[in-house]
């Protein structure tokens, strides 16, 4: 991984270590974009360096954390409750991951494919929340609800905009407007925030869509 990551000019490797506690110490000395794991099974130590990487981003140069996994169930999901963390594919190609890393420094959160295509098929249900959950929910416009639904679903805002028929200008705001109601920080927590609402008809089951390795 060292070596592809090198040949590419637009990445810079400031650090290596296989060991999770130096990492943290070298993140917080050398504040990288990005820190990479890649790991055959989410180990706890794992999640507290993204719990420490998140502390040590607030304000400027914030640090993301990418974890790469072969396949993704309920406890690695804890992972995308915490800030700047990602998980990904460990099987992805070196296109792909090159990719991924340019653009989580960019400040994007990518998702993985068999994700986006689990919660492409959900059914979605924002009358079944409840509590707390039901009350935020209550806030949201009938037009929030509904872009809020097909954000669960998976669509991004130039799709939500077409099956709305309205401009990506518009969904851009009503997103924006869902995000600030309900007190999420992004659209994968909206994601998890439905799920834990009981707003998506649909266990959590996820088929990893694995691809050769290339290296």
């Amino acid at each position: 991984m060292i070596a592809l990551l090198n040949n590419d000019r637009g990445i810079s490797i400031v650090g290596d270590t296989p060991s999770v506690a130096t990492a943290q110490r070298m993140a917080s000395s050398l504040r990288p974009d990005v820190v990479l794991r890649s790991e055959r099974s989410l180990s706890h130590q794992t999640i507290e360096l993204a719990e420490k990487l998140a502390e040590q981003s607030e304000g400027s140069n914030p640090i993301h954390l990418i974890v790469l996994l072969p396949s993704l169930d309920d406890q690695d999901i804890e992972l995308l409750r915490i800030d700047r963390c990602i998980v990904l594919d460990r099987h992805m190609s070196s296109a792909e991951l090159v990719a991924a890393i340019r653009v989580t420094a960019a400040g994007y959160l990518p998702v993985r494919s068999d994700l986006a295509g689990s919660l492409a098929r959900a059914s979605v249900n924002l009358k079944g929340a409840s509590g707390a959950a039901g009350k935020q929910v209550l806030n949201l416009t009938k037009r929030e609800r509904r872009v809020f639904e097909l954000m669960i679903q998976g669509l991004s805002n130039p799709e939500i905009a077409g099956a709305l028929n309205v401009a990506e200008s518009t969904v851009k705001s009503h997103v924006q407007g869902i995000l600030s109601k309900l007190d999420l920080r992004d659209r994968i927590q909206a994601v998890i925030y439905a799920y834990e609402a009981g707003l998506v008809q649909r266990s959590f089951q996820l088929e990893a869509q694995r691809t050769p390795a290339c290296c």
